[in-house]
């Protein structure tokens, strides 16, 4: 059986273990994250590392549901770079590797849970 990515204790501990809510809630994530990972992207390349960074602290408050700290602390990175505009030049770098990491949790999502 393969490793999954994401864990499911916090969403089953504030549902109770409601099928119904812990579904609804990953189907929300699916739909949500390409458009917010869009939005990001979108003020990367007009250099917003205000905006990209705040985006970005949003964003990363919608992967602790999940337990994705690695992906959490790629889009911290993020944050921390755009609202500091330090090491502005690595943000595009670190949006691609979030990018990728949830691309694939959204296809292990919609495997595991028929979404």
């Amino acid at each position: 059986m393969e490793e999954k990515h994401y864990n499911l204790d916090y969403l089953n501990s504030i549902s109770g273990g409601d099928q119904e809510f812990i579904k609804d809630m990953l189907e929300t994530f699916i739909t949500n994250v390409p458009e917010d990972l869009k939005k990001i992207r979108n003020l990367v390349a007009i250099e917003n590392w205000q905006k990209a960074g705040e985006d970005a602290h949003k964003f990363a408050s919608s992967l602790l549901f999940l337990g994705l700290d690695r992906l959490k602390l790629i889009a911290t990175q993020i944050e921390e770079s755009g609202l500091n505009k330090q090491n502005v030049k690595q943000i595009p770098e670190l949006l691609t590797e979030l990018e990728n990491g949830c691309n694939q949790l959204i296809l292990e999502l919609k495997r595991d849970f028929n979404v």
